[in-house]
């Protein structure tokens, strides 16, 4: 289901309309929305922020579109650009100030009065988790959390909270301004369109699902490296780290997604039901857990400074770029089938990938891997007979690769969750009770932490993720290189 012209006009609200996170990926997303033609005839699309004038954001707006993006790769259109900044407005102001809500209330109504009509109403609070309890709090004050003629919606952004205890505390301010229905909690990565096909490629097919189980799999390695530092978010990722920024959500979503239980059926109650489930069922031993910090090294060719060389970061700081872990799913199908996960930046590659590793003499003979980014696509590692005389084998692949079936068809990840929040739909969102259960995973981690060990920028982390894997008689996968590449 997606939002079209026949959908009725809408008023998207941003908070934080000139910060990175709508920069990078917001308005891109609504880029790729209009270039698709799935957008109304009649629609405002009002950025708010201190920093700039009409015209200072407008441009803004186009450089966030034409300058280099991994998550925006392709030409912008100039008729479709043109189109869409003229629905685009910046209301100049102060968040903290209440007297900027009532007079944003003021300009709503001043945009219908000039011909928008009045319709459905979305909020996008990007914007410090810090500042929610004034957000919320005069949203719904100035009563601007429900339209007069018809939805209100607010999209708030992952990770919320630092642990289940502050996460509780978030959801009861953001509660008290919006119910439940109204609340999207997003998390782009069950937005990629290869995560969502786990769902179809295990749950539609007779073929694989019925050898996903502790009778034929030996483990379920997952990794998600980033090939690059922290850039500007020094003063954040230092109060944060990467299990809690990406390992409380990312990380717990694609290992519910590989491992979860078949949903009854398609619903959004359904299918979060069983993501719970899952998350609920997971233990890990705080001893099983390395984390890694990076410092000086090579990242492609390139010389790599040190994390506590990065802005605004302390030098003596102790958080963790990197973390590696065991896990274990306490339910019939995975019992005895450990998952080794690793994550972090400044990394040799990018990717992520989930891989279930088959049993046998040498269980890595057999694998199934999962390409969530880049190259995104399905391969199975089989041994094969090489022509000739004798009976000579090696590994090859078979491969499905979404570029080659379905070219010039890929979605962005925030252009399908914002789609998904225009149509009302949850699948692919969390509620509460998600958040809560990933936290108290992670808090009975980082309680018990094991000091930060170093590794160089451009490896796969520290000697001790190596070790963590290796006491079981295991080893991390190599990825394959060639992966949809042909």
């Amino acid at each position: 289901m997606i939002y079209s012209k026949e959908s009725g006009p809408f008023a998207l609200i941003i908070f934080g309309g000139s910060g990175d996170l709508s920069y990078q990926k917001i308005y891109p997303a609504l880029y790729d929305i209009a270039e698709k033609g799935h957008l109304p005839e009649d629609y405002a699309i009002i950025a708010t922020g201190r920093k700039y004038t009409q015209e200072e954001f407008y441009n803004f707006f186009e450089h966030s579109l034409t300058s280099d993006n991994r998550h925006h790769k392709h030409s912008v259109e100039n008729a479709i650009f043109k189109s869409l900044e003229k629905h685009m407005y910046f209301y100049q102001g102060d968040n903290t100030d209440p007297n900027f809500y009532t007079g944003l209330s003021k300009y709503l109504d001043k945009l219908v009065k000039e011909g928008l009509p009045c319709g459905n109403r979305l909020f996008y609070a990007g914007v410090p988790q810090s500042l929610y309890q004034t957000v919320f709090a005069n949203i719904k004050k100035s009563r601007l959390n429900k339209s007069p003629c018809g939805w209100a919606r607010v999209v708030i952004e992952k990770p919320i909270g630092e642990d289940e205890a502050s996460a509780k505390k978030l959801d009861k301010i953001i509660t008290s301004t919006f119910t439940e229905d109204q609340i999207f909690r997003l998390d782009h990565y069950l937005g990629k369109e290869t995560l969502e096909n786990v769902l179809v490629f295990r749950f539609k097919n007779n073929i694989f699902e019925p050898m996903l189980n502790g009778n034929n799999l030996d483990h379920i390695q997952i990794t998600s490296s980033e090939d690059f530092s922290i850039a500007k978010r020094g003063k954040f990722y230092n109060a944060t780290g990467a299990l809690k920024d990406v390992g409380q959500n990312h990380i717990l979503q694609m290992l519910a997604i590989a491992t979860m239980e078949q949903p009854k059926d398609d619903s959004d109650e359904a299918m979060i039901g069983e993501r719970i489930k899952l998350v609920k069922s997971l233990t890990a031993n705080p001893k099983d857990i390395v984390y890694g910090q990076y410092a000086a090294g090579v990242v492609h060719g390139k010389d790599a400074i040190a994390y506590r060389q990065e802005a605004s970061v302390p030098k003596d700081s102790q958080t963790d770029t990197f973390f590696a872990m065991k896990v274990n799913v306490n339910n019939e199908r995975f019992k005895n089938v450990p998952v080794y996960i690793r994550a972090g930046k400044q990394m040799a590659m990018w990717l992520t990938e989930i891989s279930y590793v088959f049993k046998g003499k040498d269980p890595y003979r057999n694998v199934l891997t999962i390409r969530v980014q880049p190259n995104e696509g399905i391969a199975v590692k089989l041994f094969t007979k090489k022509p000739g005389l004798e009976i000579k084998v090696e590994p090859t692949y078979m491969q499905f690769c979404y570029k080659h079936y379905f070219p010039g068809e890929a979605f962005d990840a925030y252009e399908k969750l914002v789609q998904d929040v225009f149509a009302g739909r949850h699948t692919f969102f969390n509620i509460s009770k998600e958040v809560e259960a990933q936290w108290r995973f992670i808090d009975s981690l980082s309680k018990n932490r094991t000091p930060t060990r170093f590794y160089k920028a451009g490896s796969w982390g520290p000697k001790e993720a190596f070790a963590l894997i290796e006491k079981d008689g295991r080893k991390w996968l190599e990825p394959y290189p060639a992966f949809c590449q042909i």
